[in-house]
């Protein structure tokens, strides 16, 4: 017997499947534009998801990210290179320095910051709404 998988129109796929187009950091309230970050985003996606894709860092730019708080989601960041990325991260009143391949949980109503101070790679931010 043979088997037969056919591939679904494009069509179909259009509610599961989103382009990530660059979009402005700037428009992120708390958030500011720097050359160190080209942020990525998919418009109509069901959920606020970024990937941030982190250009080679040697000095740290000038901080990006003011503390603030989402009081309707928990949110996601996910720090993932093959070399080298290290974020400086506000939780609350804790500054922690974290490196590539860490996830953080940010409970809704948590004070919270990130900023990159070094290397390269992505930052990916996704809010959970629930």
């Amino acid at each position: 017997m043979d088997i037969i998988i056919s591939k679904p129109a494009v069509k179909d796929l259009r509610p599961l499947v989103y382009n990530m187009v660059p979009a402005a950091l700037s428009k992120v309230p708390f958030h500011a534009d720097t050359e160190a970050i080209i942020r990525y985003i998919a418009k109509a996606f069901p959920m606020h998801m970024a990937v941030h894709q982190v250009s080679p860092v040697y000095i740290a730019p000038p901080l990006y990210t003011t503390p603030h708080v989402h009081e309707d989601c928990d949110e996601i960041n996910i720090i993932i290179s093959s070399q080298r990325l290290i974020y400086q991260v506000l939780l609350g009143d804790k500054e922690y320095i974290v490196h590539n391949n860490t996830a953080i949980w940010i409970p809704r109503g948590t004070l919270h910051a990130a900023n990159v101070l070094n290397g390269s790679g992505f930052f990916i931010a996704i809010r959970v709404n629930g």
